[in-house]
């Protein structure tokens, strides 16, 4: 039992802690050359999806018609997924201003609504943006720069959230994202991302799978095909978009619960690129950021129970179980005093048990067979 139990704490410590050391240990040996990035200004396309968002497209056609990118470079297409709000109508008024309305007639995803926007793309680079998302002014600029190295196939932003309200979730979510960003920095620096934030992010329209399969997330399968034809997917730092944190515990909940499911089917989908022997290095970061993240949850049960049971006959495991169950208890305390204590400590400690309970359930649902095509605007 006391191998369970080390084995399982090495494996947490991992996943958060030992694999962005791990990665700085490898960089100090190999890393990718520097990407010839120089302003171009190729003609591209930017696909927005929506679904009922009357509160934020308007902002958001207004925020990329003033980008700093040829405005005869670029396209703009909004896909609708069946909405039932004012959406279209907001978004044909700026149909004179060079903007294109595509409109599901009923409920079918973000990965229909992009299949949906192939036939009417421009350019050689997709650019996918999301309806809440507000971009830099350069954010476009920035990542087309990298797809003058012929080696770049994809090209992901980097994602900032902001919170006004200070609800914990929120603060969570950002601490959380200033983690990934550092991640993604030495993921990038290495080989490849292994994930993009579908907030925003580039590809090449000939290495785009026109064929993904309508309950995955883009975010992991676009990168990954990307790397299978053996082209770089990089982060570009200076393309910035902003996202408001969600600020509702049910809402992030869904949310990730969503996000579990699809990187689940995902995995599965692509398990060949989990082959070291085929993929090297690339392959041992999805292990480690995606594969071992799903499984952290699992770790954590299998931890509790192992040392309740040495606790029994053992001090040391005693006193280990206590900080475990004093660590859950912070995350209960954190939930009923959500906008009440503000300590940064309580709010990461909440986060991650939230975002690990979370991805049970996902896990929980999969094994259902749940699966998950649609999307809900999160305010």
């Amino acid at each position: 039992m006391r191998i369970v139990f080390w084995t399982t704490v090495v494996l947490i410590v991992f996943t958060y802690f030992g694999y962005p050391l791990l990665m700085l240990g490898l960089l100090r040996f190999k890393r990718q050359r520097p990407i010839d990035k120089k302003r171009i200004e190729p003609d591209v396309s930017l696909v927005i999806p929506a679904y009922n968002e009357e509160k934020s497209i308007r902002d958001k056609l207004e925020n990329v018609l003033a980008l700093n990118y040829p405005a005869g470079k670029i396209k703009i297409i909004v896909v609708s997924d069946a909405s039932s709000d004012r959406t279209d109508e907001i978004v044909e008024r700026f149909r004179p201003r060079g903007v294109t309305l595509l409109r599901m007639e009923r409920r079918n995803g973000k990965i229909a609504a992009y299949r949906r926007a192939l036939p009417h793309l421009k350019g050689e680079i997709i650019v996918f943006s999301d309806a809440t998302s507000i971009l830099d002014r350069e954010a476009i600029a920035q990542l087309v720069g990298n797809f003058n190295d012929p080696s770049v196939g994809c090209v992901g932003g980097l994602l900032r959230y902001v919170n006004p309200g200070k609800a914990m979730v929120g603060e969570g979510e950002s601490q959380y994202w200033s983690y990934e960003k550092k991640i993604r920095e030495y993921e990038s620096r290495l080989s490849s991302l292994t994930s993009v934030s579908g907030t925003l992010y580039a590809v090449r329209k000939n290495l785009y799978p026109g064929d993904m399969k309508e309950d995955l997330a883009d975010d992991f399968i676009v990168p990954s095909e990307v790397k299978k034809k053996g082209f770089r997917v990089v982060l570009e730092p200076e393309a910035v978009c902003i996202e408001r944190a969600v600020h509702s515990t049910a809402e992030e909940m869904a949310k990730r619960i969503r996000i579990t499911l699809q990187n689940i089917r995902g995995l599965l989908d692509r398990l060949e690129i989990l082959n070291p022997f085929k993929y090297g290095v690339y392959s041992i970061l999805v292990i480690s950021h995606k594969l071992f993240r799903l499984l952290v949850p699992v770790f954590l049960m299998v931890l509790f129970v192992s040392n309740a049971v040495l606790a029994f006959g053992s001090k040391l495991f005693l006193v280990l179980l206590l900080l475990q169950a004093l660590f859950y208890l912070t995350a209960v305390i954190g939930y009923f005093l959500n906008k009440k204590l503000k300590l940064k400590i309580v709010e990461s400690v909440y986060y991650f048990c939230l975002s690990n309970l979370a991805i049970l359930i996902g896990i929980l649902r999969f094994f259902k067979g749940k699966k998950v095509v649609t999307w809900e605007p999160m305010r």
